[in-house]
């Protein structure tokens, strides 16, 4: 039968024609005995890989550029940050304040004020207005007249209406006043206290939350249901007439060297000298204490040591993203790159030019004791700069903080390589467009992949099949061959 079969075709066969159906119906390698799957993995990751592993090391390279060029944003934003607080002559010229005795008055200068000394009374203290009710009552639950009570404090004024049987308790009276939406500044209370004959007695108490002569207290009644706002019955009881003062609404009051009274509502003076907040804290009338203020070195020192502090940060990050050890071989991620280095020359010219229009004493860094180290960190001379202080405060603070200075200097050209168009995005935008470059490279290997599988699976399935398809007719031609020699050997025997 298989003679037969094959009698009429030839023993190749189309496998082009043949793949699909083939392949949809065996294993591939069924026809060969190859593990063709095995083969076509093995050949596509030998053809990706070389390519994959440039990609991979080159966005790596790119991930830690981006990384690099972060921790030098950051430093430069820590360095210029120390800037600011030496960035204006008004921040640079910060005043101490000293109080003798800081118990009768303590005092704060802002930049500016006047340095000298100046005697200080304290000759009284803000108080506020305080009433308290000559009538007594038995408790918070007693009733009171009915009618409306208006209330003053200074200029400005409010009713309350108390209403029987609703809130003409004392204890009403009190949550009615300080309920009122109205009321400008009034806090009524219950003041408990013994009636010195075993018992307890209860009154209203009026006070002024704010000190000064301007928060006096005044009390009318207008329709007392006892018929007479006048008396002291009902709720007459409360008028000012029927209170007593307790405290006078009093503004606090300053002599300054012995001749000058100033005045104020609460115990804060800001206007007494120019500059100068003085805060009243007891009296001490026919006693002078003494206000000091004077130039604050120590806050011109601290700023100082935090921009030497941050420069030197900010080196330490140079020195480690861009130098090359020698005898480790390492270098850093940006050695060589030309915008890390074009940051760091300007940065490092800055701090060492002169100064144009800056005093010929002070027209440099190290002429106050700030120089350069061997390392290119900074160092502060203490000495040397508290020398520079007392010698010449004003020329100090022009080389720093005048114009032309130093500081605006360093800022402008720290505010371009980190302005949105400046040089580190540029930097980063390019950093950006090399990452989605490898993107799309990634994207044109998978679709080269693909492709390239396919060929690997067309060429393999046809080599199964045509390897099928031999040894198919291997099998034949055995097959015929034995049939040949079973017959001569038949032929023999006879």
């Amino acid at each position: 039968m298989l003679g037969v079969e094959h009698g009429n075709q030839s023993p190749r066969v189309n496998a082009e024609s043949e793949v699909l159906s083939m392949a949809s119906i065996t294993a591939a390698g069924t026809g060969s005995g190859l593990d063709i799957e095995k083969i076509i993995e093995t050949l596509t990751k030998a053809e990706r890989t070389p390519m994959d592993e440039r990609l991979g090391t080159r966005e790596i390279q790119i991930q830690a550029d981006i990384s690099a060029y972060g921790s030098l944003k950051g430093a430069l934003k820590d360095f210029q940050a120390a800037l600011s607080g030496l960035s204006s002559l008004t921040n640079l010229a910060a005043r101490s304040s000293v109080s003798s005795d800081e118990s009768v008055f303590t005092a704060t200068a802002a930049s500016g004020a006047a340095v000298g000394s100046t005697n200080v009374q304290v000759v009284q203290l803000a108080s506020n207005h305080k009433l308290v009710s000559t009538a007594d009552f038995t408790g918070a639950s007693d009733q009171v007249g009915a009618g409306t009570l208006t209330l003053s404090l200074g200029a400005e004024s409010f009713d309350v209406d108390i209403v029987a049987a609703q809130n003409n308790t004392l204890a009403g009276i009190r949550d009615a006043i300080n309920d009122a939406q109205d009321n400008p500044g009034i806090t009524a209370s219950i003041l408990t206290v013994s009636d010195g004959l075993g018992g307890t007695v209860s009154k209203l108490v009026l006070t002024s939350d704010e000190t000064g002569e301007d928060n006096n207290i005044t009390v009318a009644v207008a329709n007392d249901s006892d018929g007479n706002d006048l008396d002291n019955s009902g709720l007459s009881a409360f008028l000012n007439a029927n209170m007593s003062e307790k405290s006078q609404a009093r503004n606090a009051e300053l002599l300054i060297d012995d001749d000058y009274t100033v005045t104020s509502s609460n115990n804060v003076f800001a206007d007494a000298i120019e500059g100068v907040t003085i805060t009243a804290v007891s009296t001490n009338v026919g006693t002078n204490e003494t206000l000091t203020i004077g130039l604050d070195k120590s806050e011109i020192n601290t700023r100082l040591t935090e921009f030497v502090e941050a420069f030197n940060t900010l080196s330490d990050t140079l020195n480690f993203l861009t130098d090359y050890d020698i005898e480790t071989q390492e270098a850093g991620l940006l050695t060589g790159d030309f915008a890390a280095r074009t940051i760091e020359t300007q940065i490092r010219r800055t701090m060492s030019d002169v100064i144009e229009g800056a005093s010929s004493s002070y027209s440099t860094l190290a002429s106050i004791g700030i120089t350069t180290q061997r390392d290119g960190s900074l160092g502060l001379d203490a000495n040397k700069l508290s020398s520079a202080l007392n010698s010449n405060f004003d020329d100090v603070a022009e080389l720093l903080a005048g114009d032309q200075g130093i500081v605006k200097t360093l800022d402008d050209k720290l505010e371009s390589f980190l302005r949105s168009d400046g040089i580190l995005a540029s930097r980063n935008n390019t950093f950006l467009a090399q990452l989605k470059d490898i993107d799309e490279q990634r994207e044109q290997l998978n679709l080269r992949m693909e492709s390239f599988e396919q060929r690997l699976r067309l060429q393999y399935t046809n080599l199964d099949i045509l390897v099928g398809q031999l040894q198919s007719t291997g099998d034949f031609v055995s097959q015929q061959l034995d049939i040949i020699k079973a017959g001569i050997t038949g032929k023999k025997s006879n």
